[in-house]
């Protein structure tokens, strides 16, 4: 006989005296049942304490560097962890009463850590091909000075508008967290650009070794020094723009633009185009200063240069 649902006593399943009949034996049960984990459950999290010991470290809706960011929880703020690891370290845990995921990479278990990676008395090393120092935490700031890739700084107060402040000769100067690494950085081969003059060329180098090189159009003062020349010199990339950009120099359009030499606002860039990004009559000739390449050959600068990299600009 086929049987259409569950009777209890004689009564249908989902009859209104069945559901009491069973319902306050269900809420019975869940209550000694609790009464039983709960305990054990609070002294667990109670016991399980850590402590955030990098600079700063996001709590996350899931467990994913992907996820939502709840919060930033700065370095040696408690936190309880409720439940983890996962499989990749990531631990469920509570601050300051909201709930979310954290890495474990950067959670010290049991106790305090006692010193900052970051911040006062921290050790960072410069992870981009050359830092600049300045005097204020700012990027229009007067640059004290240049730090190379893998050198190391004291960092000698807290940071401020995204720069750190850091021991430099004697003196306090500001660098910008981004290009920093708080575990050592080796010095690797420089990565640099040469301006050849003498034979209209870019090359990209690698150490000693050349990456690639291009044939450029430069400025039309063929002077070493001159306003509109591409003057001679050693200079540090300070700007990039990949847009397409009006400029009032040219009266035109340009894209990729890599600035090395501000005094004379020189740069990397792309041919002369028009508004629409198409290429305008006569912009592949001599620049007011700037070394202009075919839109191609720009975009590839563009993409190895970086801020503060060295440009050799020689006969």
């Amino acid at each position: 006989m086929l049987h259409t649902g569950l009777r209890a006593r004689g009564r249908a399943w989902h009859s209104q005296s069945v559901n009491v009949a069973f319902g306050w034996r269900g809420v019975l049960v869940v209550l000694f049942v609790c009464s039983i984990f709960i305990p054990g459950l609070q002294s667990a999290r109670a016991a399980s304490d850590a402590y955030v010991s990098t600079d700063s470290l996001y709590l996350r809706s899931d467990p994913s560097a992907d996820a939502a960011i709840l919060d930033e929880m700065a370095f040696g703020a408690y936190v309880a962890v409720i439940d983890g690891p996962t499989d990749d370290n990531w631990y469920f845990v509570d601050f300051q009463g909201t709930q979310g995921w954290s890495s474990g990479d950067y959670l010290s278990f049991g106790e305090a850590p006692e010193a900052a990676v970051g911040g006062s008395g921290g050790t960072v090393w410069v992870a981009t091909d050359a830092l600049n120092v300045r005097t204020d935490a700012n990027q229009s700031a007067n640059v004290l000075g240049i730090a190379g890739q893998g050198d190391q700084l004291q960092v000698v107060g807290d940071a401020s508008n995204g720069f750190y402040p850091v021991d430099y000769a004697g003196t306090t100067g500001w660098v910008a967290a981004e290009f920093l690494s708080w575990a050592p950085v080796g010095s690797g081969s420089e990565r640099w650009i040469s301006v050849d003059r003498s034979s209209s060329t870019i090359s990209l180098m690698v150490g000693a070794d050349v990456s690639a090189t291009y044939t450029a159009q430069m400025g039309m003062d063929d002077s070493e020094d001159g306003y509109y020349a591409t003057a001679l010199g050693t200079y540090y990339v300070f700007v990039k723009n990949a847009e397409l950009t009006y400029t009032r120099y040219a009266k035109g359009y340009i894209t990729y633009w890599v600035g090395f030499d501000p005094d004379r606002a020189n740069g990397f860039h792309s041919w002369l185009l028009d508004k629409n990004g198409y290429f305008l009559e006569g912009g592949d000739g001599p620049t007011g200063g700037c070394v202009s390449l075919e839109p191609t050959f720009a975009q590839i600068v563009y993409e190895f240069a970086t801020v503060g990299m060295r440009v050799e600009v020689h006969w």
